[in-house]
């Protein structure tokens, strides 16, 4: 029986109707019970896969782009560098070299208490240049302007994230108190200082903008001066994913070295500053796929089942197949490749539908937000918020993982085959004096 005559039988096998007519086999119906059983597995694998890529890629760019930058310069608080604004923002040329460094963002950090009219809350102080929000492309367009403008041109402005805009009770034009602590001849001090805040925005991820209040760099040498502040330089690359980045990492370090006065600086990139986090959405993102991976292996089980029922229907056809001269090898074969396409057929059902469904996420999870909370609403049970801005992003990105959708694929088309081989070997092996005496 050679590979033609097999696949010819497999695809009869899994084809074709019962001599009653249009009735399909008990058999067949358990092949195209366990296609849609594959099917139905791989759809929330992939609509699964497709969101946390989209949501880690989301919330990866703007940890980057709008917080550690590509390479990070920790510069020590007590360097001649932080001494002055001039001396700090002439760090600048050291990195301006640099092939692959695009931009540079110097930025003073700390920690402060914000108060509003009514209440208080910590903030985190980002002390930034002027025009970072329409100089920096990635601030431009992950940050949107809930109220007023994101505007840092006055000396005394600043713009707040939203959660902290809610959270003081404040709106674009209301004054904010700034309070710091300053140390100095062995005394503790605050120091109070007033900002009027120009703009509120959200980068549409809440626990990364909760606190952030900007205000000009400037502030961090004059009213700021003497407070416990963190100094950095942000190093925007061209190659923030790929391997050159370890060079531009290695040349900025022998830049670091080479100056008397800035050797003490840390200089590391954003795989390092936020190791803690990436690490954190790796092994969430591994669980889930291990999860739906042991859905799948459940799923490809019924196509073991569903060969039995097949052999079962098809015992007599098998006797006679052999009386004739066919193999046990090759009707084997044959049963091992309908196998194979019960797989293939629920990779084809399932793959696109779930594809369907990552692309309109977005709309599909509104509108069932819409319908739970029309139904709260008639009962006066509040609202809903399916993704939480203080844990996810607010609009998820597109995005389609084909790597881990090939070996999906793959994965499936391997399990099919595995699942089918033990009962496509005993119906090789069938005795053919058996069957047709017991017909």
């Amino acid at each position: 029986m050679t590979f033609a005559s097999s696949l010819l039988y497999a695809r009869k096998i899994f084809f074709s109707k019962t001599n009653r007519g249009s009735e399909r086999s008990s058999g067949q119906r358990s092949l195209m019970g366990a296609v849609v059983c594959i099917a139905v597995s791989l759809i929330p694998l992939v609509a699964v896969l497709s969101v946390s890529s989209g949501m880690i890629s989301g919330i990866t760019g703007r940890m980057i782009h709008l917080s550690s930058q590509d390479i990070r310069v920790t510069v020590p608080a007590d360097s001649e560098y932080t001494m002055s604004q001039e001396k700090f923002l002439s760090l600048e040329k050291m990195f301006s070299g640099i092939d692959g460094v695009l931009k540079i963002y110097p930025e003073v950090q700390g920690m402060a208490l914000a108060a509003g009219n009514t209440y208080r809350s910590g903030a985190s102080l980002r002390a930034v240049e002027k025009n970072i929000f329409s100089d920096n492309p990635y601030f431009s367009s992950f940050f949107e302007v809930v109220e007023g403008k994101a505007d840092l041109s006055g000396n005394r402005n600043a713009v707040i994230g939203k959660k902290l805009a809610g959270l003081l009770k404040v709106h674009a034009g209301d004054s904010i108190k700034i309070i710091t602590i300053k140390s100095g001849d062995g005394k503790i001090k605050p120091r109070v200082t007033v900002f009027t805040v120009s703009g509120i925005v959200s980068c549409g991820y809440e626990e990364l903008d909760a606190l952030w209040v900007f205000i000009p760099l400037e502030n961090a040498f004059t009213t700021l001066k003497g407070c416990t502040l963190d100094f950095h330089i942000g190093l925007e690359t061209d190659s923030t994913f790929t391997s050159r980045l370890d060079k531009i990492l290695v040349d900025s370090r022998i830049a670091v070295l080479s100056d008397m006065e800035s050797m003490d600086s840390d200089v590391d990139d954003w795989k390092t500053v936020n190791a803690a986090q990436f690490e954190n959405f790796a092994s969430t993102r591994a669980l889930l796929i291990v999860i739906m991976l042991a859905i799948i292996l459940a799923a490809s089980i019924n196509i073991s089942s569903a060969i039995v029922m097949v052999v079962m229907d098809r015992k007599k056809e098998i006797a006679i197949l052999k009386s004739t001269g066919a193999s046990s090898s090759g009707l084997a074969l044959a049963f091992v490749i309908t196998g194979l396409f019960t797989g293939l057929c629920g990779i084809a059902i399932g793959i696109p539908v779930g594809l369907l469904i990552s692309i309109n996420i977005n709309p599909i999870i509104n509108g069932m937000e819409n319908i739970v909370n029309f139904g709260l609403n008639l009962f006066h049970a509040g609202h809903v918020k399916f993704l939480d801005p203080a844990f996810y992003l607010q609009e998820i990105p597109v995005v389609i993982p084909w790597s881990e959708l090939l070996l999906i694929v793959g994965c499936t088309v391997i399990l099919s085959i595995v699942m089918s081989i033990l009962p496509s070997i005993k119906a090789g092996k069938s005795s053919i004096t058996e069957v047709l005496s017991k017909n």
